[in-house]
């Protein structure tokens, strides 16, 4: 059975930001992606999740439910987390897509990751940040920008192409 466009982007976006949660709010999250370093656990889970949740817009409606306890968005945060690894296609497949990724454009993936230890998720009021990094692999900061913006969604698309097809792409399989 043939996903929906609706739901194969969904799935495309659930990705992207599993992804941007491990590299931005995690402190080992490139490693975890590679496999070599353990997944997080469930109140790793919990704090990136907070943490994500603390830099949105003031004016963002929660998804979550009205939780009681701590334990309960624990539980929550995780099964949430959980769910996007597996729309991903597991920690296995994961791992094996963003060693891909590592082997086909490990440029990007360096400066990528500089960009998030130097710079964060700040712009250009950093320049020199910003410079350091663009200058360190020879790009213009424009560059290191788009190889940032780009990141994510890219190795979501990976991870969502069925193996085996090639050049072919679809965002999920058939």
């Amino acid at each position: 059975m043939r996903q929906s466009r609706k739901s194969s982007w969904a799935h495309l976006n659930r990705v992207t930001d599993l992804i941007e949660l491990l590299i931005m709010c995690h402190p080992q999250g490139f490693q975890i992606l590679l496999g070599k370093a353990d997944e997080p656990t469930s109140r790793e889970i919990h704090e990136m999740m907070n943490a994500g949740r603390t830099k949105l817009p003031e004016d963002y409606i929660a998804t979550m439910p009205n939780l009681e306890t701590e334990a309960e968005r624990i539980i929550f945060d995780r099964e949430y987390f959980d769910k996007s690894v597996e729309f991903a296609g597991g920690w296995p497949h994961i791992h094996f897509v963003s060693q891909e990724f590592y082997s086909s454009d490990s440029r990007m993936w360096s400066v990528v990751s500089d960009h998030i230890k130097f710079v964060g998720n700040a712009v250009s009021r950093y320049a020199s940040k910003l410079g350091y990094v663009a200058v360190r692999y020879g790009l213009s900061p424009n560059t290191v920008m788009k190889y940032r913006r780009e990141f994510s969604s890219k190795l979501a698309e990976m991870l969502l192409m069925p193996t085996g097809e090639g050049d072919d792409f679809y965002l999920m399989p058939g």
